[in-house]
């Protein structure tokens, strides 16, 4: 039997296990420091956070407070509008920086009445647009405005889990590095569409060739009809075996030149330049740059947002 220090010891280790994966699971949440919810949101809520987790790979945490702590409204004139907003602003991206929020920070305030989301850069190009957070804002002020803090909170994960899923349905766009077959069709479209100018180069191809053969066969008889007419010294043969072959040879040359410019990689008119240009990708790739937020508050007579947040 294990003695009970090894139990101790095996206990901690599995406490340390459990405790590092439920802390590496995702930061979303719904954190009602403020009171705005009920119980029963909060948990239907947190339900459906886990699952944006889950399916996109996204945080959504949202954050009430009673009041503004002080020393982030510390010297600000709260009745000054644009004083205001950017404090909101600031606060919201400096608690998604500190919780590391990959995704969508929402924050709440009693006293005074404000909403303000965030969204980190990497969320805005591909899973939830400044747009759509715009929208979202319009629909939770309008819900918090009549008292409906409940339903403001399940319109907010509602919202963000569509908008999600609708960024996540494959882009038609073809790849010819990744989608074989799209690739193929694509290829067979030029392929019919540059059908014309495939038969033009061919026929001028095949009529410089028979133009330099011609040119060689009347080089030679008009080199043999000189030599038996009036031997080595005559100097009109040589003109015309030289005049037919250089013709040939100009034909030849100017049939290259034109193959060249239609099918070559001067011109690329064929459309030999649009498989590059779909194998190219403009998805963000890299670290978060910042957030951006906006907001609008909820209590007197205000009926709008506070306009575009900036990025911090």
């Amino acid at each position: 039997m294990l003695n009970q220090p090894t139990v101790q010891a095996l206990v901690l280790v599995l406490c340390t296990l459990f405790g590092s994966a439920i802390a590496s699971a995702g930061t979303g949440a719904v954190l009602d420091n403020g009171d705005f919810f009920s119980d029963s949101a909060k948990k239907e809520a947190t339900r459906k956070i886990a699952q944006i987790e889950t399916q996109f790979k996204k945080d959504l945490v949202i954050e009430t407070f009673t009041t503004i702590p002080d020393e982030i409204k510390r010297g600000v004139d709260l009745t000054d509008k644009t004083a205001s907003s950017k404090m909101f602003e600031q606060w919201a991206v400096e608690e998604a920086k500190r919780q590391k929020v990959n995704g969508i920070y929402v924050l709440l305030s009693s006293e005074p009445a404000h909403l303000h989301i965030a969204v980190d850069d990497e969320t805005q190009n591909t899973a939830f647009s400044l747009k759509e957070r715009d929208s979202l804002v319009g629909l939770m002020l309008s819900k918090l405005r009549s008292k409906q803090n409940d339903e403001a909170l399940s319109e907010c994960v509602n919202f963000v889990s569509t908008k999600m899923a609708s960024h996540s349905v494959p882009s038609p766009t073809v790849n010819s590095l990744t989608s074989p077959s799209a690739a193929g069709s694509e290829k067979a479209v030029q392929s019919e569409q540059a059908t014309p100018w495939s038969w033009i180069i061919i026929a001028v191809v095949g009529v410089g060739a028979i133009w330099v053969i011609l040119g060689v066969i009347r080089s030679l008889m008009a080199g043999r009809g000189a030599t038996a007419g009036s031997g080595m010294g005559s100097s009109a043969g040589g003109g015309g075996m030289f005049s037919s072959l250089l013709g040939g040879m100009f034909g030849a040359a100017a049939g290259m030149w034109i193959y060249d410019q239609f099918s070559g990689s001067n011109g690329n008119a064929l459309g030999g330049d649009q498989e590059n240009r779909s194998i190219g990708s403009t998805d963000f790739s890299g670290q978060d740059t910042g957030y951006s937020g906006t907001g609008g508050d909820f209590g007197g007579s205000d009926s709008g947002g506070d306009g575009g947040g900036g990025d911090f």
